[in-house]
């Protein structure tokens, strides 16, 4: 069985701690950040399997004080890539559609240990017999959710899907506070852009009543390459109730700092040779801490000590032109453009041909996924990492957009 990997206790520190304490206070965050920038790797440090619930350097322990009183923050991980195919249908039946939304959640739900309440008095305790009724009903409801939803015998199970996930939270919730150990539920969806494709408006809707119906005790993070209004497009109007839950806590996720930068390069040694430590912070300056680039680019970190320039700023753009020669380092330049939206692209490559009267809309949100950043006089703007740049000189033709693509459960056409 291969090692799970070691992420320090600081791992993106400023991300993690803003995140995490934002749950605490039962807020629901979105997490937006380009492709390359090292997202996998943030979900897998936030991985709760990986964790021990009683490790002080958790961070689910470390910035989530309330936890104390209000119980542990237990996260449900939904990948829209597992939802499964929506149900026979006729036209505009919104609940067929909606439906593998709902069993994902109620699987997932239902899978997650740390939910299904038990009643286990120690042995110096006098058992409680209504205790122990009211949490057999609850374990009940856990054990009956997922077969009822997915019971394709009964024609009502698509539209009941909402109530059973309604119950299964509540039997939870309910329960632990019965045990006196409450929890707190929080469901991370990764690449939300698959799910807010797949799922009709009413599925998302749906999720807003069931954080009113709970309050603080159910959150929701949004793992996305675009803000979330953006995403909605012409869908906002009916979707704002749920996209409101996210208006205080955007997390922009940007490249590593230099420490976890030369983490993860000591992690890339481990299995190679070492390399020179200038040519290292050479690579760590051109890619500008993009994990896919550093990653990239990391084989090639021999031939950038053997550079030679005037000062160490020249010597940081002289990396980057040689780094952009290699055919991985391009691929992965690329899948970082082409990760990003049509207007997005448009306006770094105006930028690279210094045209004025930019959208300052643009230019902000391109500012916080790091992809430019301000020029040292404070006037302007220029790309960032110098390894992009460099890439987008070369190619002066922009790339299209990576087209979007529904999960495969999806019927084509």
């Amino acid at each position: 069985m291969a090692q799970a990997r070691y992420y320090h206790p600081d791992f993106r520190h400023d991300e993690v701690s803003s995140i995490v304490q934002a749950l605490d206070r039962g807020q629901s965050v979105s997490v937006i950040g380009p492709p390359s920038v090292g997202k996998t790797n943030l979900l897998r440090f936030l991985d709760q399997e990986r964790l021990a619930a009683s490790d002080p350097n958790s961070p689910w322990n470390r910035f989530a004080p309330l936890s104390a009183k209000q119980g542990p923050l237990v996260a449900i991980n939904i990948d829209p890539n597992a939802l499964l195919p929506a149900l026979p249908q006729s036209s505009g039946d919104i609940a067929a559609r909606a439906w593998p939304g709902f069993e994902l959640l109620v699987h997932r739900t239902t899978i997650t240990p740390q939910l299904y309440p038990v009643y286990d008095p120690p042995p110096t305790q006098t058992p409680n017999p209504e205790l122990e009724r009211q949490i057999t009903r609850y374990q009940e409801r856990f054990e009956n959710a997922h077969p009822d939803v997915t019971d394709f015998e009964d024609s009502l199970h698509a539209h009941l899907a909402l109530r059973r996930l309604e119950g299964i939270l509540d039997a939870s919730l309910s329960g632990a506070r019965l045990l006196g150990s409450p929890l707190r539920i929080v469901y991370f969806m990764d690449e939300f852009e698959g799910l807010l494709q797949a799922m009709p408006n009413y599925f998302f809707v749906a999720l807003r009543s069931i954080r009113d119906r709970f309050k603080y005790s159910v959150m929701f993070v949004t793992f996305t390459r675009n803000s979330l209004p953006y995403l909605a497009g012409n869908r906002m109007t009916v979707l704002e109730p749920f996209i409101e839950l996210f208006n205080d806590n955007a997390t922009y996720l940007g490249p590593y700092g230099d420490d976890d930068a030369w983490r993860m390069i000591e992690q890339l040694e481990e299995r190679t040779v070492s390399k020179d430590d200038y040519a290292l912070g050479l690579l760590i300056r051109a890619t500008g801490g993009f994990a896919g680039l550093v990653r990239a680019g990391f084989m090639h970190a021999e031939k950038l000590g053997q550079l030679q320039a005037p000062d160490y700023a020249q010597a940081v753009q002289l990396a980057a032109k040689r780094l952009v020669a290699e055919p991985n380092v391009q691929a992965e330049a690329e899948t970082l453009l082409r990760g990003l939206n049509a207007e997005e692209i448009k306006a770094l490559y105006a930028v690279a041909e210094d045209k004025q009267d930019q959208n300052g809309a643009l230019i902000r949100e391109l500012l916080n996924k790091s992809m430019l950043t301000q020029n040292p006089s404070g006037q302007g703007v220029r790309i960032s990492p110098p390894v992009l740049a460099a890439f987008i000189r070369n190619h002066p033709q922009a790339p299209e957009p990576r087209p979007s693509t529904p999960p495969v459960t999806l019927p084509e056409g």
